[in-house]
């Protein structure tokens, strides 16, 4: 039986946490603010607030983890039986009571942010991301690509909010370079975040057959949903080739790196896809997919 500590880290998915906060903060430092400068302007956020911001980030996606473990208790006993904590290690009013408290502390970090440098309507964002975790846990998750396509779209947002909360970034310029690369980070987000929740879906077939999910192996087979993730995979290769032939001017450095890290390593994971026929095997390419997104992440600071 796991410790507490090893249960916390498994229960709000640290690793998970620790991408986010620093997507959050190398795409602000090295996209966002560097391009507001550059346009001679002062950015908005002070550095504290802009930790305050992705820590309210963190603080709601914690509480996701947490009420996403509370409804999956049935599937987890049976896909990942080692890692269920919640009945074993820790309540379930105690999983409510700290899913509240997270929202609450995040969304009032939020709005006091928003309200102190822009309008509190912009707090709405991540009113939007805890209404959307709380649907996908209870409901999205089991139903036909709407699950994947929410997790998908809340990953995309982690990059969206910063410049959101950035007005004196021109993001919705298309003449303007650091946002159609903040807009290719925001892409790269959806699609690699859509692959692995295609990869975790068909590694967790055994446990959502049981609940009655809606997955897409489940519904098309394990064989379509590997097409399908083949088709992304092949998206997810042109952004990267388009991203390098576009920028290779702008920034050589950053077209050298993800041309030897990102785009060999999700040719190697297709080989991998191909031949996987196990969850090990899935639980594994997983993985490699994590690896691929931190990659993508770091290549931020090259900017």
């Amino acid at each position: 039986m796991m410790n507490t500590s090893k249960a916390i880290i498994t229960l709000i998915r640290l690793p998970n946490l620790v991408f986010i906060f620093l997507t959050q903060l190398l795409a602000y430092y090295f996209i966002i603010q560097p391009a507001v400068v550059d346009t001679g302007k002062a950015p908005t956020l002070p550095p504290f607030y802009v930790l305050l911001l992705s820590f309210s980030t963190v603080l709601i996606a914690t509480a996701g983890y947490m009420i996403n473990d509370y409804f999956d208790i049935g599937i987890d006993a049976i896909n990942k039986p080692g890692r269920v904590t919640i009945e074993k290690i820790f309540k379930r009013r105690t999983i409510i009571f700290w899913h509240v408290l997270l929202n609450i502390i995040g969304l009032a970090l939020a709005s006091y942010i928003a309200f102190q440098f822009l309008l509190l309507r912009f707090a709405l964002i991540q009113l939007l991301c805890i209404l959307l975790l709380v649907f996908y846990s209870t409901t999205f998750k089991r139903k036909l690509i709407i699950g994947n396509f929410v997790i998908s779209i809340l990953s995309a947002l982690t990059l969206v909010t910063m410049a959101f909360y950035e007005p004196n970034f021109e993001l919705f310029n298309v003449h303007f370079q650091h946002s159609k690369l903040l807009w290719m980070y925001v892409c790269f987000s959806f699609l690699i975040t859509f692959i692995r929740e295609i990869i975790k879906d068909i590694e967790d077939v055994k446990g959502d057959t049981v609940q009655n999910c809606q997955t897409i192996p489940l519904v098309w087979g394990i064989l379509t949903a590997k097409k399908i993730t083949y088709f992304f995979i092949l998206l997810l290769a042109v952004l990267l080739l388009v991203m390098n032939i576009h920028f290779f001017s702008f920034n050589k450095t950053l077209v050298f790196f993800l041309s030897v890290s990102v785009l060999p390593f999700i040719i190697f994971i297709s080989g991998k896809i191909v031949r996987a026929t196990n969850s090990i095997e899935f639980h594994q390419i997983s993985t490699y997919i994590k690896v691929v997104t931190l990659f993508g992440i770091l290549s931020m600071i090259l900017i």
